[in-house]
């Protein structure tokens, strides 16, 4: 991996990414250009990293989903975003390489990797930080329609940040801006979108790990407003 010329918004100390969680966080917030120093260091595996952080927190944000129903859900839906995220990250990692350098990028497939790993664990990051406001009105509606509109309102204003990141890192792994990485996103978000129908029910009782009933995400959305019985 070459050294990166970073961007004045693409912000860095010139240190090491601080252990555990926490440093990461505060460098993935704060100063992400460090990430991207980190990688050229020997043993160092940022992506690695990021991967863990995005999994805990699709656990965390998991575990607030499915309290609006509890049960079952509360072991299920954990599980289901941690591989819906993971899938998403898989399905269109591909095409952000590709079309990327067919816009004159000129970066690995490392680096995309390192890129994507970045604005994916944000997007879990802000998720996390949103929890909060999605549990406290888990907890006060029983709207299943009302809940899934809130979630999906967090996920698209987390994904057009972690978006925006993916966008400063490809430009300064590159030296300018990208075209098509924004755009690139937001087919990323609508592949989100749709993860979230191939893995219903996420808000509401749990009735079965896997539905064979094909269904588009607006479709689904407009289904999606019968109340639940509170237990």
């Amino acid at each position: 991996m070459h050294a990166p010329i970073v961007e004045p918004s693409l912000r860095g100390k010139g240190g090491p990414v601080g252990p555990g969680f926490a440093g990461i966080v505060a460098a993935l917030v704060q100063t992400p250009a460090d990430l991207l120093a980190e990688a050229n260091r020997p043993g160092r595996r940022p992506v690695l990293r990021l991967a863990a952080l995005s999994m805990g927190a699709m656990i965390i944000v998991g575990l607030v989903v499915a309290s609006f129903s509890g049960g079952s859900q509360m072991f299920v839906v954990p599980l289901k975003l941690c591989l819906g995220l993971t899938l998403c990250a898989l399905l269109c990692f591909p095409s952000l390489y590709v079309f990327s350098s067919v816009a004159g990028a000129g970066q690995s497939v490392r680096e995309t990797s390192l890129a994507l790993a970045m604005g994916v664990s944000l997007i879990g990051v802000l998720l996390v930080a949103l929890a909060p406001v999605t549990w406290l009105f888990s907890q006060s509606t029983d709207a299943p329609g009302v809940m899934g509109a809130l979630h999906v309102i967090a996920l698209i204003v987390s994904a057009s940040v972690g978006v925006r990141l993916m966008s400063k890192v490809m430009r300064a792994l590159n030296g300018r801006a990208i075209a098509g990485v924004r755009a690139w996103g937001l087919m990323f978000v609508v592949v989100m979108l749709q993860m979230t129908t191939t893995l219903r029910p996420l808000v509401g009782e749990f009735d079965g790990l896997w539905h064979t009933e094909r269904m588009f995400f607006l479709e689904h959305w407009a289904r999606a407003s019968t109340p639940v019985t509170r237990r």
